[in-house]
């Protein structure tokens, strides 16, 4: 790491003390409480061109994501959020991240009618132009405080289910360079994060293509499509005879940047330009699919496990990774339970 990388996240250290009253969350200890939970972590490009998009996810989007996550079919106690932008003009950066103009937003929590705690976390802001989608992600995940609205995430989650969402019109700007989008990928799958990307990558030429899950490695890919009469309001369509790049049409440098980063993975890419001309339409394909995905932990089609799970696997001294895709770090005496299923005669 280069010394100005070395600063910056030096500098995000010291506010994130001041931010988490009490430490940053750690992503690699057990949940030892009673509560399922779900934290959604949005990352919000603040760049001049984002207010519409900002508004959709502050005013229709998050909100009924959580209320769906509170209903019988899934429930769950508590829907965390967390969110900080990135491209905001220079004037408004934390002290020392003005170089990739990230700031954090903080984190809330939201109520069974969807409506959070602190609305200054979704007050996003849209007056900038430099946007490092890369280094923003990195943040926001290290930004997550251990208390969110007095409740220790550890301590009161059995098990939390955490879910990032990166929303942005633009591909990104390099403002730090120690960072890869390998680099980034495994930050998010090691923090066990089901990433989207909300972005300009237009679907085979149809706006009710809402969004693309993207496996083997980009040739075998499955398209949201929008369908009012389909029971969740999308129908889906497997096309294993092109790589994704052949006919998903990203910004610039955007599927290289971002779309590369949810291949193989059990997240999705949507088409921002969708939202902007149909966001009703947009917004029963995307919140029927991020609630089902949350729902499941890993959100994925892996492995024997259909939709719900992924290969677990575990080595070291010790490492596990579960099939929700929980990452688990261990150094002492115990009892290890490898799987238990109540329901198993």
């Amino acid at each position: 790491m280069n010394k100005h990388g070395l600063l910056l996240r030096l500098c995000l250290s010291i506010g994130l003390a001041t931010f988490a009253h009490g430490g940053q969350f750690d992503y690699q200890s057990p949940a030892t409480g009673s509560a399922k939970c779900a934290l959604i972590n949005v990352i919000m490009d603040e760049s001049g061109s984002m207010d519409g998009d900002q508004e959709f996810m502050r005013v229709t989007a998050l909100p009924r994501m959580a209320r769906a996550l509170y209903t019988p079919t899934y429930g769950y106690n508590d829907v965390f959020l967390c969110s900080s932008g990135f491209g905001h003009g220079s004037d408004k950066g934390n002290a020392g991240l003005d170089n990739v103009r990230w700031r954090s937003h903080g984190c809330t929590a939201y109520n069974v009618h969807g409506v959070a705690a602190d609305s200054s976390v979704t007050a996003w802001q849209s007056s900038g132009q430099v946007e490092d989608g890369w280094a923003a992600m990195q943040f926001g995940m290290e930004d997550v405080p251990d208390n969110i609205v007095g409740k220790n995430l550890l301590s009161h989650c059995s098990t939390i289910d955490k879910n990032m969402i990166l929303v942005t019109d633009e591909d990104r700007d390099d403002r730090d360079s120690t960072l890869s989008a390998a680099g980034v990928k495994n930050s998010v799958k090691h923090n066990g994060y089901v990433l989207n990307v909300i972005a300009d990558v237009d679907i085979d030429s149809d706006a009710d293509n809402i969004g693309l899950k993207i496996a083997d490695g980009g040739n075998s890919n499955t398209i949201y499509h929008a369908d009012s009469s389909a029971p969740k309001k999308y129908v889906t369509i497997v096309d294993t005879t092109r790589s994704y790049k052949d006919f998903a049409d990203g910004f610039k440098d955007t599927n290289t940047h971002y779309s590369d980063l949810v291949v193989d993975t059990w997240g999705a890419v949507f088409n921002i330009m969708s939202m902007r001309s149909q966001a009703a339409v947009f917004a029963d394909v995307f919140v029927a699919i991020k609630v089902l995905e949350i729902s499941e932990g890993s959100g994925g089609s892996s492995g024997g496990c259909g939709e719900r799970c992924e290969n677990s696997e575990g080595g070291g001294d010790p490492h596990f990774t579960t099939w929700k895709n929980e990452h688990y770090e261990y150094h002492g005496q115990c009892d290890l339970v490898m799987m238990s299923d109540p329901k198993f005669a």
